[in-house]
C-alpha cells in the first residue's frame, strides 16, 4: 500500500489552507505547495466535492477549508482521494479470493490484512490538521499521539 502522490499533494493543500486560514487561489496554491497547477484545480474539486474546502467566486476568490482544522484527520483527505486504506486488495470485502472464494472467515491473511489496515487507519485518524500545524508539537509528541 502506498499514499498516492495526489493524496500527499491534497495533505499538503489542505495543510497550507489550515495555516493560512484566508481565501487562496488556486495558483497561490499550486506556487506555495509546488503542486503542478493543472493537478492542483484536480485535486481542489475532488476536496470540494468531498466537503473539506469551499470555493469562492469572483476577483477575490479561491478555496478556504470548509471544515475546522480539528474535524479534518489525515485519513480524511488520503480515503477522500484514494478510497479506502487497505494494505492489501485481499483486506477488501468485495474482493474474491482465488483460494477460498467470498469467504474471508476462512483466511487468515485476509484477517491478518483487515486489522493492520484497521491500524494504520486509526493512527492516521488521530493526525488531525490542527494537530499537524501546532506549532507546539514536535515528532516527539505526534509519535505520542499515533503510538
Amino acid at each position: 500500500m502506498r499514499i498516492t502522490q495526489e493524496a500527499d499533494y491534497a495533505l499538503r493543500m489542505v495543510t497550507l489552507l489550515a495555516v493560512e486560514d484566508s481565501i487562496c487561489g488556486a495558483g497561490e496554491i499550486a506556487d506555495r505547495t509546488g503542486v503542478p497547477e493543472r493537478f492542483t484545480h484536480k485535486i481542489l474539486r475532488k476536496l470540494m466535492q468531498g466537503g473539506i474546502l469551499s470555493s469562492f467566486a469572483g476577483a477575490k476568490g479561491g478555496y478556504r477549508l470548509s471544515l475546522s482544522p480539528e474535524a479534518v484527520s489525515m485519513l480524511d483527505i488520503v480515503e477522500l482521494i484514494d478510497g479506502p486504506l487497505e494494505i492489501s486488495k485481499c483486506a477488501d470485502d468485495s474482493y474474491v479470493c482465488s483460494k477460498n472464494g467470498a469467504c474471508k472467515t476462512q483466511c487468515r491473511y485476509h484477517q491478518i490484512f483487515r486489522l493492520i489496515s484497521s491500524d494504520i487507519a486509526e493512527k492516521m485518524r488521530r493526525l488531525t490538521i490542527a494537530r499537524l500545524i501546532d506549532p507546539t508539537l514536535d515528532m516527539s509528541d505526534i509519535e505520542k499521539i499515533i503510538l
